[in-house]
């Protein structure tokens, strides 16, 4: 009886945690759109939205000090002063709107906003296993990263339509109500937390924190390697969605505007299925055998390559597109269920006092990765017109060497060897 009882309450607990962040992740991805288009409208100039855009992503950089939060105060009232905090910076952007250097002003209450950000994401992943037990970590972990995928697929479309009826104070507004919902909903979660002393102040005691996570990860390989890993996933095959997707099917392809729509969201799908449905694809993985999910993938990059060599013609091109579709579903799933099985994996062999900074510590490398490898993507396929084949070779070819890479990092990491040590 008291099984059934605390199992509806994780449940409970889940459906919170999942509903609080889609309507939080919601709000957030419609303010950013309204506010991106407020920008261009107003300046009409590609640089200054550009850097806006920039600016707002360095904060990132902040996750480790997001995750020594966690690790010391209540998560549940964390992620509700976030939200909270995420309504007032709205409101405050609500006013900026119609003031002469509203451009500037957006910029520092972005980057406000993207700092807030980024300590959420570490206190939202170091919950998830107080919350449910080990062998559900892969199942709630591509829940919550499927349902936040959906979010800001959805957001863009829905604020589009209701950017050109209502207007960007319209939306601003609409934001703040999302990030109160969200803090309400999520002041109904219970994570267990045990407070521990602040015994040399919080400033130096979140400085040692922080340290003390760092030499975590250095001595902790299996932790060590999972983030290289995941930090190599966006480098390369995030980025080549990100960058390589529009050159193939808008310069290569030359798809019009509805066929371009529908393989970028056949790709945006993909990975929100490979999230969605982590739990069951990986079953049978493991950290010895991940090599061979990067193997596919750069087989898949290969296959694809040689269907857009038909390309050129209106015949090859839809032959070019079919096959594209094909190869380019499966990898976005692998690249999900990648994720998702290394974060899970890192989950639990990380002590629980320390979740919050190894969590920060791998989503802050996995993030920076993306931008280093759009410009490496975006330098392999500069002089690309209708030949792809030799910048897709390059692409699918170092997926291939982390293949290699992922075999002799982990070729001798057994089960057995992980929960050795967390112990």
């Amino acid at each position: 009886m008291w099984g059934e009882e605390k199992m509806k309450k994780d449940q409970r607990n889940i459906v919170y945690l999942i509903l609080g962040q889609m309507i939080s992740v919601f709000g957030g991805a419609i303010l950013r759109f309204a506010l991106s288009l407020f920008v261009l409208d107003q300046t009409g100039r590609a640089d200054i939205f550009a850097t806006v855009l920039a600016v707002s992503s360095i904060p990132v950089l902040f996750a480790p000090i997001g995750g020594a939060i966690a690790d010391r105060f209540d998560r549940r009232m964390l992620m509700v002063l976030m939200d909270i905090s995420n309504a007032i910076l709205a409101i405050l952007l609500f006013f900026v709107l119609g003031m002469n250097q509203s451009v500037f002003l957006i910029g520092i209450l972005l980057f406000i906003l993207s700092i807030v950000g980024s300590f959420d994401t570490p206190v939202v992943t170091a919950s998830i296993p107080l919350l449910v037990d080990e062998s559900e970590l892969e199942k709630v972990n591509g829940m919550v990263n499927g349902v936040l995928s959906m979010s800001n697929v959805v957001a863009p479309i829905i604020g589009g339509i209701l950017y050109s009826l209502l207007g960007a104070q319209v939306l601003v507004i609409s934001s703040t109500l999302f990030f109160i919902l969200a803090a309400i909903i999520e002041s109904f979660i219970h994570i267990p937390f045990e407070k521990r002393a602040l015994e040399k102040g919080v400033l130096k005691t979140l400085t040692s924190d922080l340290i003390e996570g760092f030499k975590e990860v250095r001595r902790n390989q299996v932790i060590l390697k999972s983030i290289l890993i995941a930090a190599l996933v966006n480098f390369i095959l995030a980025s080549f969605f990100i960058v390589g997707t529009p050159v193939i099917l808008r310069v290569v392809l030359q798809a019009n505007d509805s066929m371009y729509g529908l393989g970028m969201s056949i790709v945006s799908l993909s990975t929100i299925l490979g999230a969605v449905f982590a739990s069951y694809f990986t079953k049978k993985l493991r950290l010895n055998n991940l090599y061979l999910t990067f193997t596919l993938s750069g087989l898949l990059l290969f296959a694809m390559n040689i269907g857009l060599t038909f390309a050129g013609t209106s015949a090859g091109n839809r032959v070019g597109f079919t096959l594209f579709v094909i190869t380019g579903a499966p990898i976005g799933m692998l690249m999900s269920i990648i994720s998702i099985y290394l974060i899970s994996m890192v989950q639990r062999v990380t002590p629980k006092e320390n979740l919050g900074k190894i969590m920060a510590t791998i989503v802050a490398c996995a993030q920076c990765a993306v931008p280093l490898g759009q410009v490496m993507i975006g330098m392999i396929f500069k002089q690309t017109s209708t030949n792809i084949f030799l910048p897709l070779s390059v692409v699918a070819s170092v997926v291939l060497l982390i293949s290699v890479l992922c075999y002799y990092l982990f070729k001798k990491t057994t089960e057995a060897d992980i929960y050795r040590i967390k112990e």
